[in-house]
């Protein structure tokens, strides 16, 4: 049991970083399943796409608009955020990770989130709720601030892990070299799908970054003693706190739980994080 417990331990970054979600739920029932198929030779990268024809088959169910088909959606669903942790866990697990695995994992999520409120659309157009403006609408602002609190949960994760635990590079870091394996790639014929990822993934990278380029320094010790509770406040506006979200009110067939999270109680929670961090994080470069 000790064995096991220290291989599902190596299966994930650092607990620090892992949303609570995800480490008490998700990331346990996706070590189960990496156990299962870890003697095959499953790449991470099917991992991520058997994830992504989830999603889609996800997206179908929410389009049927019945409260039966919104359980089978929000089953789904779970299934594709268990596989979106088995991918990285195996990588970590096989020491088989690459960049472009990487992305391409960011990208299936994006094709499986289209998918799902593209559906979510659909289903409540059918369906007789009665909400104060058009679902379609809700559903698209509901899309939007999703994405804005994704792309800032990441942003401050990979700064926490680049500048308290020193593991990855920062945002802006890792901007440049994926810009200068770009220019790397522009020299070999072929490889279009990668260039086309890395340019993707660079054009969400300049979306994170707001500010000059230039590098900032921190004490590593400070940065990790007033951050850490912070990186932790910033997981539940991450990917898969709205999708335990949309799960619940797919399971109760109430679309407005999802919504009063995503456009209300999130946003809330969402300015006054920012505020927070960016007081704290100049906090620490006065002291340094």
């Amino acid at each position: 049991m000790s064995a096991l417990f220290q291989e599902y331990k190596a299966s994930l970054k650092d607990t620090t970083v892992e949303a609570t979600l995800d480490l008490y739920i998700f990331r346990p029932l996706a070590f189960i399943f990496v156990k299962l198929i870890y003697r095959f030779p499953i790449t991470p990268n099917q991992i991520s796409f058997m994830g992504m024809i989830i999603g889609i088959i996800s997206g179908i169910f929410y389009a049927m608009g019945s409260a039966t088909s919104f359980i089978f959606a929000g089953i789904f669903y779970g299934l594709t955020c268990i596989l979106d942790c088995s991918d990285g866990m195996i990588a970590r697990l096989k020491n088989s990770g690459t960049r472009i695995g990487r992305i391409i994992d960011g990208l299936v999520d994006y094709v499986s989130a289209i998918a799902i409120y593209t559906g979510l659309g659909i289903g409540l157009s059918r369906a007789a709720f009665d909400f104060p403006v058009s679902a379609w609408l809700l559903v698209i602002l509901s899309a939007f601030f999703v994405g804005l609190h994704c792309i800032l949960f990441d942003y401050y994760r990979n700064e926490f892990m680049a500048h308290a635990l020193g593991e990855v590079k920062s945002t802006k870091e890792d901007m440049r070299s994926f810009s200068e394996e770009l220019k790397e790639l522009k020299q070999v014929k072929g490889k279009p799908f990668d260039k086309l990822l890395i340019r993707l993934y660079l054009f969400y990278l300049s979306v994170q970054l707001t500010r000059s380029t230039k590098k900032i320094e921190y004490n590593r010790e400070e940065y990790y003693i007033y951050n850490k509770l912070l990186i932790h406040l910033w997981s539940w506006i991450g990917p898969t706190a709205h999708i335990f979200v949309l799960m619940i009110a797919s399971f109760l067939y109430k679309p407005s739980i999802f919504f009063y999270f995503t456009l209300g109680a999130a946003n809330i929670w969402m300015l006054l994080l920012w505020l927070i961090q960016v007081q704290t994080n100049k906090n620490i470069r006065n002291k340094s």
